[in-house]
């Protein structure tokens, strides 16, 4: 009876079909049921990963340094005689002198100052908090002139009863809070920072072993893909390292240049307006890190520094100095400094870039924000190559300009498009046909030849034989 329902095609993949499908939507609720469970597995996952995927993270960032200087820098080494190791070697050494210089002088003229800006802030804190308290006080005795209603001296009890410890020092508090959680964060910490070791030292065998990780990639993919599925795999990778390559390396390097610009513009303001904007290092390190994130870096830099200056100073004047630079500063930076960093763009629009923000950052956190518009334009590539395909094969236009109309097929330019797609494959189909043909008669002389040599060989090789047997038993006194 299986034998005849299998015979039945049509019907046989259908219920196959039916089958997966009914699979698929019993994995799909549980995935949705647990989802929460394999989130916590795939967190503990990842956090067991964490020193591979700081080591790959390091020597993608090393890796362009690696290519120029193996291919340029060190290019005389073969001009005798190849030396593939000693010129990879030097290569991968000078490389890490270069990342680790770069990162011994980063840390030593940002650290020490966010040493500093924090000890002054932790020292002066209630000093701070007295100057805000001064101010919200003068803003609630104002407002209870004019509302009755309002009760200063209560507003004000509640405000320093949440903010104060029993003895009212904020300081306490905040001392409190940090020795109660200091062992949890020593071991973050430390665990962070051990993950970053081990992770530095994977970097140097990614880099030493890439060529040969890559070959045996490619040689895994053809043994499973065809020749087109292969050829799409590696184009879609070859994007999505030149696009994160670009992009990533384009943002450290435009974060960099918005921080010393932000250090610089706030000395400037404070030595020729006389402004006293404070924690001037610190400031531009938080706008410098917060200006990776796309859209929102700057807002979510602007917002806590302005908060700091605030405290700091208990006055709206700096905090308004310190608004104009950053709106100056980006207006300069999206307008003039990141094009020409990031070159070629990532194919996003404007509301493509914040849903590609949010919707990472929901996900991924922090990282999301940061990867966030570079995976979406590689998604949104593959996305187009998928629809590009889709209309090629309907001989219709690919390009937007085609479907703005309101009745795209009633639209005369897409008629003719769509005309001349159609004579431009039929033409193809001709030429590639007359192409088959050609390539088959030289085949069929090609193995006309093939044969001829064969025969003739054969025959030859049978009278040289028969030639050998005849001298054999002439020798022997047969013949």
């Amino acid at each position: 009876m299986f034998k005849k329902f299998k015979n039945h095609d049509n019907y046989f993949a259908i219920a196959v079909y039916a089958f997966l499908v009914i699979v698929a939507s019993i994995a799909l609720v549980w995935l949705l049921v647990n989802l929460s469970q394999i989130w916590g597995w795939l967190s503990g996952v990842i956090a067991a990963m964490s020193p591979f995927i700081y080591g790959f993270i390091i020597a993608y960032i090393c890796n362009p340094i690696y290519k120029r200087l193996h291919k340029y820098a060190f290019k005389f080494i073969d001009k005798k005689k190849p030396r593939p190791k000693l010129r990879k070697g030097l290569s991968i050494t000078t490389t890490y002198i270069i990342f680790f210089a770069i990162a011994g002088l980063l840390i030593l003229a940002i650290v020490p100052q966010i040493v500093i800006n924090l000890r002054t802030l932790i020292e002066s804190i209630n000093e701070y908090t007295a100057n805000i308290t001064n101010w919200v006080s003068e803003v609630l005795i104002g407002l209870s002139e004019k509302i009755p209603a309002i009760q200063p001296e209560e507003i004000m009890s509640y405000i320093m009863s949440f903010f104060s410890s029993s003895d009212g020092s904020v300081v306490s508090s905040i001392l409190d809070f940090l020795l109660d959680n200091v062992i949890n964060v020593v071991t973050i910490v430390a665990n962070q920072i051990l993950y970053i070791l081990v992770g530095l030292i994977l970097s140097i065998y990614f880099l030493i072993y890439k060529d040969s990780i890559v070959a045996r990639g490619k040689r895994f993919l053809c043994a499973i893909f065809k020749q087109k599925a292969y050829d799409r795999i590696i184009d879609f990778g070859r994007y999505t390292d030149r696009t994160f390559g670009r992009y990533m390396l384009g943002s450290l390097l435009d974060s960099a240049m918005v921080g010393i610009v932000m250090f610089l513009a706030i000395s400037i303001a404070n030595l020729i307006m006389d402004v006293d904007i404070p924690f001037a290092p610190l400031i531009a390190v938080i706008c410098g890190i917060t200006n990776i994130i796309p859209f929102f870096g700057p807002f979510i830099g602007a917002i806590p520094s302005a908060l700091l200056i605030f405290i700091a100073t208990g006055n709206l004047f700096p905090v308004i100095i310190f608004a104009i630079i950053v709106v100056v500063l980006q207006q300069v930076d999206g307008n003039l400094i990141a094009p020409h960093i990031h070159g070629a763009s990532t194919g996003l629009t404007p509301i493509g870039v914040i849903a590609a923000v949010t919707f990472t950052s929901h996900v991924f956190g922090f990282i999301g924000m940061v990867i966030g518009v570079p995976f979406c334009a590689v998604i949104s590539y593959y996305i187009s190559l998928l629809i590009d395909g889709r209309l090629k094969k309907k001989h219709m236009p690919i390009q937007t300009e085609y479907y703005r109309v309101s009745n795209v097929f009633e639209d005369e330019n897409f008629k003719n498009a769509i005309y001349t797609l159609e004579a431009e494959d039929d033409l193809a189909k001709s030429e590639a046909i007359a192409s088959v043909a050609a390539e088959k008669e030289i085949k069929e002389e090609v193995l006309h030849k093939i044969e001829e040599q064969v025969v003739e060989h054969i025959l030859t090789g049978s009278l040289d034989q028969i030639n050998e047997q005849v001298e054999a038993k002439a020798s022997d006194g047969e013949v």
